[in-house]
């Protein structure tokens, strides 16, 4: 499968990514940047395509151990390749229909990035990002239903989504999961946001908090990204989820 070499964190990261359709950029660098976990924790990644969300977690997590379940043979060959070097990273072959059964209530944290849209006709896109952008035969709710079954009771999970999704994720997490912690992302500060990343905590009945918002840009100036975004971006700094 024809590829690029894609470098984040100021080249510290290097990943092959398709050279045509989808390649991971923001939203895994900001769901990877707001994981948080102690030494030896075991996180597994839903749809982990090329590894990068693994790979920029395991940047400032590398005391953990990771796994990947990913079902597209061409992603999961990029995903191993990716990967080859982490000892501590796993890549399986599989569907989130089906997580084994060896895994269930299994992982201290699980994390996600499902496809946005349910309906191939809810956006314009090449055939090429219809994979990744699409739920064929699957729901949201799939999603966190995975999430939830693969987590050890009081295991975190972390997903971003659409922001007008939110309403589907807290009905699909009522009486499973508390201790909310949604983070709003605006692309200005005077825009509604775009995207939401929500964590959770599997089984436990805490009060839920809507956190401060996180702005990508700021209008009138020559930098691509506000301040604090930059440092994201580039690994010098984590989203607080917690």
């Amino acid at each position: 499968m024809p590829h690029l070499d894609v470098t984040f964190f100021d080249g510290l990261v290097s990943v092959k990514q398709p050279n045509q359709g989808y390649r991971a950029g923001t939203d895994a660098i900001l769901l990877a940047s707001g994981l948080q976990a102690k030494a030896d924790e075991h996180i597994l990644e839903l749809g982990c395509g090329t590894g990068v969300v693994m790979l920029l977690a395991n940047h400032h997590l590398s005391a953990c151990k990771f796994t990947g379940l990913e079902k597209s043979k061409d992603m999961l060959d990029l995903s191993r390749s990716n990967t080859e070097h982490a000892d501590n990273i796993d890549i399986q072959e599989g569907s989130i229909r089906r997580i084994p059964k060896e895994w269930h209530l299994k992982f201290d944290q699980v994390v996600a990035n499902p496809p946005y849209f349910d309906n191939r006709r809810a956006i314009r896109m090449s055939d090429a990002k219809e994979t990744s952008f699409v739920n064929k035969g699957l729901t949201l709710d799939d999603w966190i239903g995975a999430m939830l079954l693969a987590l050890k009771p009081r295991g975190v999970g972390t997903l971003i989504y659409r922001a007008d999704g939110l309403e589907k994720i807290c009905c699909a997490l009522a009486n499973q999961a508390g201790r909310l912690r949604i983070l709003p992302i605006h692309s200005y500060v005077d825009t509604p946001a775009k995207r939401i990343i929500v964590q959770f905590r599997k089984s436990v009945k805490s009060e839920s908090t809507l956190l401060p918002a996180v702005v990508m840009h700021e209008r009138g100036t020559k930098e691509k990204y506000t301040p604090e975004v930059e440092k994201i971006l580039t690994g010098k700094a984590s989203l607080a989820l917690s």
